[in-house]
């Protein structure tokens, strides 16, 4: 297939929801109930000035009329671009939807299966729960290389999805290679998948696996639900994948680390220059004990390196890859009556050992570069999880 192509990442019918970024800026943070400011400016003579330029514009401008919506937009765009904070910004009503729906979640059509793109087709990483793909038969391990009797080597990744893609009920016909088996023609019949934002799997037969794409509303359970699966296989060790994660919900990520950790703080919260409020573990963990290695590269961010930060200050996890974002700012979602929104930096967060990340990242314990090359993947050669599956063979419960 054309271009590189990010590990684990895509499901099909997923598409690019699960390598999300909120419009210019990773997001962590929370959701601020609507207030309204009637009275706001009423007396500031900044209002007034913005107040009488808006009036001239409006009213005396050669080129008006304008779309007003559009004037206010700006100006509100302009004011939190002149804070210096990529991170605070404005969405406007369409922006403001589909980052909602995004960490929300919204039902897709397609046949339910997470895929990597590879040279001559896409890898099935794992076909999601009771979904088409699995009642169909698919595999991890299967490479589809045609779609419709189309071949996927020279399409891009988002072309071939695309292709899979259709009304709920129709189907499509897939062209399989399996190891050990001659190519096969499956037909899948699409159907209504519920978006995840996080999956697990066995590696091996001693190994669990969990890939977290965002920290969105149902993010904490379909990790624990990941967790009940794996540990019931009685697994000695677990990768977490958090690679390309630009983050999310602050709760999520609190609840997440707290399927590890059985007390202490997560993290901190710094309002002010000095005053630091404890984000704690809020539950009792459902693996305390499992050995636990993290993926990151430089797409982690926010929530995500929240995680990683308290699991390994924690002594319960070591830090694989590459160093990651520096996102260590949280942000306050102000809803505006049209269904715009305002994002405001508020707080910064720090580690539990009380560090900073922002702007700097976190530095693994093991950096391992991403598989250079073609650009061609396949399910067997991404040095990142391979040396975190080595480690954990090494460290793992007796």
């Amino acid at each position: 297939m054309k271009g590189k192509f990010n590990n684990l990442l895509v499901g099909l019918g997923i598409g690019t929801l699960l390598s999300l970024i909120f419009f210019g800026g990773f997001f962590a943070g929370t959701i601020v109930q609507q207030r309204h400011y009637n009275d706001l400016g009423a007396n500031d003579p900044n209002v007034r000035e913005f107040l009488t330029a808006y009036h001239l514009v409006t009213q005396r401008s050669y080129f008006r009329p304008f779309d007003t919506h559009h004037l206010v937009y700006a100006a509100i765009d302009g004011m939190l671009s002149a804070t210096g904070d990529p991170h605070t910004l404005f969405l406007s009503p369409p922006q403001n939807r589909q980052a909602s729906q995004q960490l929300n979640g919204s039902e897709f059509s397609g046949i339910g299966a997470i895929v990597q793109g590879a040279c001559r087709g896409l890898n099935i990483v794992t076909p999601l729960p009771g979904s088409p793909a699995l009642k169909a038969g698919l595999r991890r391990g299967d490479l589809v290389t045609r779609i419709n009797g189309a071949s996927i080597a020279s399409m891009t990744q988002d072309q071939a999805i695309s292709r899979v893609h259709g009304r709920t009920g129709t189907g499509v016909r897939l062209t399989v290679t399996r190891p050990g088996r001659s190519t096969f023609t499956v037909r899948v019949k699409r159907g209504n998948i519920a978006p995840i934002t996080a999956y697990g799997y066995m590696l091996g037969h001693s190994l669990g696996f969990i890939q977290i794409t965002s920290f969105g509303d149902t993010t904490s359970d379909e990790v624990q639900q990941a967790l009940t699966t794996l540990e019931a296989r009685h697994i000695r060790g677990l990768v977490l994948d958090l690679r390309n994660d630009p983050g999310g919900f602050v709760d999520a990520a609190q609840h997440i680390v707290s399927q590890f950790l059985s007390h202490g703080v997560i993290a901190y919260e710094q309002s002010g220059k000095s005053h630091l409020q404890p984000l704690n573990v809020i539950s009792m963990p459902q693996a305390p004990n499992v050995p636990v290695a993290i993926l990151v590269d430089g797409g982690t961010a926010s929530a995500a390196e929240i995680t990683a930060a308290a699991l390994r200050d924690h002594g319960r996890a070591v830090i694989i890859g590459t160093r990651t974002y520096g996102k260590g700012s949280m942000q306050s979602v102000y809803s505006l009556s049209d269904g715009s929104s305002i994002r405001i930096t508020d707080r910064l967060w720090l580690t539990p050992n009380k560090k900073s990340i922002n702007n700097r990242g976190i530095e693994p314990n093991l950096v391992v570069a991403p598989a250079s090359g073609t650009g061609c993947a396949s399910l067997g050669n991404d040095a990142q999880l391979n040396a975190a599956t080595r480690y954990l063979q090494l460290h793992s419960k007796a």
